[in-house]
């Protein structure tokens, strides 16, 4: 879907792209997400070992479910202190790649995850249970940030799927470095980064029951205006119900976006219901507002003439 990835921005490209992981956590273009934190009961952890156990046992392949939403990640520990994330059921075949460390001499362990554009790492917790799965804090984890001292209830509990170390065939990485970066296709920062504002507005919903009004309230690093979009945040009525998103095109040779989260009721619990609009041609101009259609299921989104919903 996305042959390569674009150079948005050097310095905040890849703090964009993890922390929109550490938000949203796995969510796709299309995404409904438990408007609550889900409580689930803390499994009985084993003992940490010595730095050499612990590095073998972390090594491989680890999946988990988000809590609050029905999308899955796959953590790669490699040799190399790599770490690759990559969601298990994206049509997308991007990785993305960090630097970890870790020191078992705590407990919780320490993790800290080195984004190579950020001169400040995610410092989190981790550990490993008697059922030799693993649990791990992302939640409320950013660049800068405090380690959490203690779990949360929705820390992710991920369960070893391989020994593997090396990542499938066909998946680009994607480091921040230039020559992993198309400049030619501008139509990705667009996508990523309206994609990176619905998973935003998300998390943002969970912790204040209401929609950010403003991009800096988000906190994930993207910059209202890059060479190439200028971004938006259209607040609807009190912001407590839907909110819509634009990605406009600065180039006549591109596209333009405009995406919308909605809150729904399902089975007497809110739901956050996202998506985006894509021009079916190019254009400067984004799409009108989107329209959603409730459901007993949650509901779908509909697009404007002359749009496409991104799937």
């Amino acid at each position: 879907m996305y042959p390569n990835l674009l150079k948005i921005n050097k310095r905040h490209t890849l703090q964009l792209l993890t922390n929109s992981i550490i938000i949203g956590l796995l969510a796709t273009l299309n995404t409904t997400v438990l408007a609550q934190n889900q409580i689930t009961p803390l499994p009985r952890q084993s003992q940490p070992g010595n730095t050499t156990n612990v590095n073998q046992k972390l090594l491989g392949q680890w999946k988990a479910k988000d809590p609050s939403s029905s999308e899955t990640l796959i953590f790669i520990f490699t040799p190399q202190g790599k770490l690759f994330s990559l969601p298990s059921n994206s049509n997308t075949p991007v990785a993305l790649e960090f630097q970890y460390r870790i020191n078992p001499t705590f407990k919780p362990m320490h993790l800290d995850v080195t984004i190579p554009s950020s001169t400040e790492p995610v410092l989190t917790i981790f550990e490993f249970l008697a059922d030799g799965k693993m649990r791990l804090q992302l939640h409320g984890t950013n660049p800068g940030q405090p380690r959490p001292k203690a779990f949360s209830a929705n820390a992710m509990i991920f369960e070893k799927i391989s020994d593997a170390t090396t990542l499938p065939e066909n998946v680009q990485v994607f480091n921040g470095e230039p020559e992993n970066q198309a400049s030619s296709q501008t139509a990705v920062e667009g996508k990523q980064i309206i994609t990176a504002m619905n998973r935003a507005q998300q998390a943002y919903y969970l912790e204040n029951n209401k929609f950010a009004t403003t991009i800096e309230q988000l906190a994930i690093g993207i910059k209202p205006e890059t060479e190439s979009y200028q971004y938006r945040i259209l607040p609807q009525g009190k912001s407590t119900s839907r909110v819509m998103m634009t990605a406009t095109a600065k180039s006549p040779e591109s596209k333009s976006y405009t995406s919308a989260v909605f809150v729904t009721k399902v089975n007497g619990e809110n739901l956050t219901i996202a998506g985006i609009c894509e021009t079916n041609s190019l254009s400067k101009i984004p799409p009108v507002m989107l329209k959603f259609i409730p459901s007993k299921e949650g509901g779908q989104i509909q697009c404007p003439a002359g749009s496409s919903l991104l799937r």
